[in-house]
């Protein structure tokens, strides 16, 4: 008899190779189906005329988690697919990268993507061909138009008012020495098969350090169903990207990155491209602020106790893992264990983001100075800051630039005075004219006249930019005329065209 893990182990180590499984009704877009009572009371009545099944003795079922993590099958398959996923963990194999990387909203920017990842119009060395669904390869520009088109027409579906995405862009990539043909190769054979009833095109980059394969789907299938993919989707795609890279002789592993002792970074590729620039993207700059702002509050960062609690329940089913393996009679199973103490051994120390980010920074050479918000001067700004409530009133904000001006004045008069009275700080002209309108508004509260409506405030500002801005000059009322007259002629032309029997063409 072949050695098996323990149920209990095999749970544990599910939840630490695959992401907890996401219970969804339905799929394809559609609801879920619900069996009718009666057929539920019938199946239950002609379920009692039978005895159940005696329960085998091999052991408990297998959860959807750990056939999450490991596949469907019989139990001893499963057990296998779990030491080698340990195996290819400790011996940190490379990881299969499979991401979405945008959607595309209609056929001129489906096209767009086309001509991207086909390089069209970069030259005939430099363009590559699109490997379609169809087993085709387009090259021609037209071809890839009509093509955008077509899958236009099946995601509208007659529905001119849908807003939803045409297609969904992927990439699939490995790190840097894979070989690109059987890299290739393998996102192809992923691609028929977990997208067989799709359209989809695909296109090899070589141009970077790793090679990777840009992948479009459409995203209406043939029986006019949308797919929505989601994190269990995306890890799915990286077990069976994975699976096809070794089948064609390439180690790669799909496992989270806790599996591997690390905390996932989630960096947004904005960021890594402005790091690799020798830059500081902002997104650094905030976890230097708060770790900065943790070092002078004294506190310690309450991130490192949650990871620190993470890695410890992967490190307790390493070892869990680990004892149970070297029990076991085979030397496969024994070699998986010490390669597991190893790994175990050389695990990395838990590590928060904001620690990364200043350790990173420190290796660059670059010291990020977070420099505090500027204060908005009343001044300067006349609308209400984030601090000040939202319905304040137009004369409250000509108080403050008053109040303001004031102060300036003030602080002028503070300084030593000039020879001459002329060379005396005036108070300028829009000062004097806030002055008045503040006492003019003053005066109509004080008289309260009910028969007479308030003066609206947006009035007295539309006088006060008329007196400082330069009025314009007036526009010629014929030229005016003569505009409007030629705009309505080409109006009442378009709809006599619009009304006109055959406005698209001869019909067929």
């Amino acid at each position: 008899m072949s050695f098996r893990l323990s149920p209990g182990t095999m749970e544990s180590m599910a939840g630490v190779f695959a992401p907890p499984k996401k219970y969804r009704m339905g799929s394809g877009g559609g609801s879920a189906k619900v069996p009718k009572t009666g057929g539920t009371i019938l199946g239950m009545a002609v379920a009692s005329m039978f005895p159940k099944p005696a329960k085998s003795s091999g052991g408990s079922r297998r959860s959807a988690q750990a056939k999450h993590a490991f596949g469907g099958g019989s139990q001893t398959r499963m057990n296998n697919r779990a030491v080698m996923t340990a195996d290819r963990t400790s011996r940190r194999a490379p990881e299969a990268v499979v991401r979405i990387t945008g959607r595309q909203h209609g056929g001129g920017h489906v096209l767009a993507n086309f001509s991207y990842i086909s390089r069209l119009g970069h030259g005939d060395e430099s363009e590559l061909g699109l490997e379609t669904s169809e087993g085709e390869v387009l090259r021609d520009g037209r071809e890839m138009q009509l093509l955008a088109k077509e899958w236009h027409g099946w995601e509208m579906d007659g529905d001119a008012r849908r807003k939803g995405a045409t297609s969904i862009s992927m990439i699939l990539s490995m790190p840097t020495g894979t070989d690109p043909d059987r890299l290739k190769d393998a996102a192809l054979d992923f691609a028929k098969e977990e997208f067989a009833n799709r359209s989809w095109v695909a296109s090899l980059h070589v141009d970077r350090e790793h090679p990777h394969v840009h992948l479009t789907i459409a995203r209406r299938d043939h029986d006019g169903r949308r797919f929505h993919p989601n994190r269990d989707d995306l890890f799915r795609y990286r077990q069976r990207f994975a699976e096809k890279l070794r089948d064609r002789g390439i180690e790669a592993n799909a496992t989270p990155a806790r599996a591997r002792g690390i905390d996932p970074k989630h960096e947004p590729i904005a960021a890594v491209k402005m790091r690799k620039k020798g830059q500081v993207p902002e997104i650094d700059k905030s976890r230097i602020a708060r770790a900065e702002r943790l070092r002078a509050e004294g506190r310690e960062d309450p991130v490192i106790a949650m990871l620190a609690s993470r890695q410890a329940t992967v490190r307790a089913t390493y070892t869990r893992s680990i004892a149970e393996l070297s029990t076991s009679l085979s030397a496969v199973d024994q070699h998986v264990a010490r390669s597991l103490e190893r790994f175990v051994a050389t695990m990395p120390e838990p590590e928060p983001n904001s620690v990364r980010a200043l350790r990173e920074a420190a290796e660059r050479g670059v010291e990020p100075r977070v420099e505090p918000a500027p204060k908005l001067s009343v001044g300067l700004d006349v609308s209400p800051t984030s601090e000040a409530p939202k319905s304040i009133s137009t004369v409250e904000r000509m108080r403050a630039l008053h109040a303001e001006l004031t102060a300036r004045n003030e602080r002028r008069s503070l300084t030593p005075t000039p020879a001459s009275d002329q060379d005396k700080p005036q108070p300028s002209k829009v000062a004097l004219r806030v002055q008045e309108l503040l006492k003019s508004d003053q005066s109509r509260k004080d008289e309260a006249v009910e028969s007479k409506p308030p003066e609206d405030p947006n009035e007295r500002i539309r006088a006060l930019l008329d007196e400082v801005v330069e009025p314009t000059p007036a526009m010629d009322l014929d030229q005016a005329n003569a505009v409007l007259r030629r705009a309505e002629e080409r109006n009442r032309e378009r709809l006599d065209r619009d009304r006109a029997k055959d406005r698209d063409g001869p019909s067929r």
